[in-house]
């Protein structure tokens, strides 16, 4: 009987998603790995307030099954295996990925992790008494001391560099003061939108990026087209310039007298004059 009963809960929650979506351009699969519940339910409330979006935390094979009986490809979620929440949307989903980029959660330091910047702690004062935290902030490498009843930042320290491990002692004096140096957000696992299969990578694209690559493919194509000597309004003028270059050399390494190049086929003999004048001794 309870068997029963759960399988139906199941294919009602499977209609309930598939009946939401339908009407969604673009599907959402959310990677909940890792992702910290307080952040999860507040980017749920603003996607609905500033999308209208439908969003959805049930079991993997719920979310499934939904899918496949929208018919969506099967290379959207089939290889999911974790936890999953899916987002049904009248939105891009690039756009939506900014979004969540722009909506990170901060957290605190924990031991293990590697540090993704400087982290410096700032002279100044604290909130910290005297007492064991005194002699903690000083095990993860802080200047301190005590002015007024308060631990006081004498200057400022540099509790961990980029790329190093941070320390349990680190870890612990970074919580103390408040300090929250990592981001957290909610990772897309893959979008789709009717038409094309987004990946996280793909979605991960800033507008830097973009514009970096399409200098580097502009200076790649012009750098190519030159030396394939394939004219265009871009690269004529250069064309035209390593032409001259080349007649120059060639009328000139040839001994070929024209008009153009005669002043410098006569300073070439007088050089060459003048040192066998030299070898002959003068």
């Amino acid at each position: 009987m309870k068997e029963r009963k759960a399988i139906i809960e199941k294919k009602k929650q499977v209609d309930e998603i598939s009946n939401k979506m339908k009407a969604s351009p673009a599907i959402i699969l959310i990677d909940l790995r890792n992702t910290p519940d307080k952040l999860l339910q507040s980017t749920r409330k603003k996607l609905k307030e500033k999308y209208k979006a439908f969003v959805k935390v049930a079991k993997l094979a719920v979310i499934k099954r939904a899918l496949e009986k929208l018919k969506v490809p099967k290379e959207v979620y089939e290889a999911i295996d974790f936890p999953t929440a899916v987002i049904g949307i009248d939105e891009e989903p690039y756009r939506i990925n900014q979004f969540f980029m722009q909506n990170m959660l901060d957290v605190p330091a924990k031991p293990g992790q590697v540090a993704p910047y400087d982290i410096v702690v700032p002279k100044g004062e604290t909130d910290l008494p005297p007492g064991p935290a005194l002699s903690q902030l000083k095990q993860a490498g802080l200047k301190v001391k005590i002015e007024k009843g308060k631990i006081v930042i004498s200057e400022d320290s540099v509790v961990a560099k980029a790329g190093e491990i941070i320390t349990a002692e680190k870890a612990q004096a970074l919580q103390m003061l408040g300090i929250k140096p990592f981001k957290v957000g909610i990772r897309i696992y893959r979008a789709y939108d009717g038409k094309l299969i987004y990946s996280k990578d793909v979605l991960d694209i800033t507008p830097e990026d973009v514009k970096e690559g399409l200098s580097i493919a502009l200076t790649d194509a012009l750098n190519f087209s030159i030396n394939v000597r394939y004219p265009t309004p871009q690269n004529i003028e250069m064309l035209l310039t390593k032409a001259l270059m080349n007649a120059m050399n060639l009328a000139i390494n040839g001994n070929i007298y024209s008009p153009q190049y005669i002043k410098e086929l006569l300073l070439k003999a007088l050089r060459e004059g003048n040192a066998i004048k030299s070898l002959e001794g003068g």
